[in-house]
């Protein structure tokens, strides 16, 4: 007589074979999912946005990394935080960086490292936002006074989470977000 405790092990050989191949094809179709439709998505989504020129999404292990390269734009912190409250909104509160691709020139970017830089990290630490954008102005002056180009321009805006810096000289543009600290 068959004890109705006994296991047939082919029956629980096919189960588990067949839960296996069943747990690889859902694994399988969530990345095909995650890669091919959300990103495509996403990246669709800033393609339209007006302030968007290129945009790349990568997901790494616990958030995606969205990095942009912006269109010429007049005001950094409105066309950043439009951008940040769009992916906010698609992302449906999953974590996200958005970096920002600069095209800027050698003379732009080696204004930024060797002198506003430390002007703008200065004021965060110190708060004292009024002398940095008198000082701002005096490099903006002084540059565009010795360039042969077109007029340098030199904006800084301000909110409770970020300093946003554009920096702009004929064609090339540099921008930078900066997360202020609490």
């Amino acid at each position: 007589m068959n004890n109705p405790l006994s296991f047939d092990k082919n029956k629980i050989f096919r189960i588990i074979t067949i839960s296996i191949v069943f747990l690889s094809l859902m694994l399988t179709f969530q990345w095909y999912y995650e890669k091919n439709v959300v990103i495509k998505a996403l990246e669709n989504t800033l393609s339209e946005n007006k302030y968007v020129d290129n945009a790349e999404i990568t997901k790494q292990r616990e958030k995606i990394i969205i990095y942009i390269t912006l269109k010429d734009v007049d005001n950094l912190m409105e066309a950043y935080n439009t951008i940040h409250d769009t992916m906010e909104y698609r992302l449906k509160g999953q974590p996200f960086e958005l970096k920002i691709t600069n095209k800027s020139d050698s003379v732009i970017r080696d204004l930024f490292d060797n002198k506003v830089q430390f002007i703008i990290y200065e004021a965060l630490q110190t708060g004292k936002f009024t002398e940095m954008k008198a000082r701002l102005d005096e490099i903006q002056y002084a540059e565009t006074e010795k360039s042969i180009s077109g007029p340098l321009e030199i904006r800084v805006f301000i909110d409770s989470d970020n300093l946003y810096l554009q920096i702009k000289l004929d064609e090339s543009s540099f921008y930078k977000v900066i997360k202020r600290e609490a």
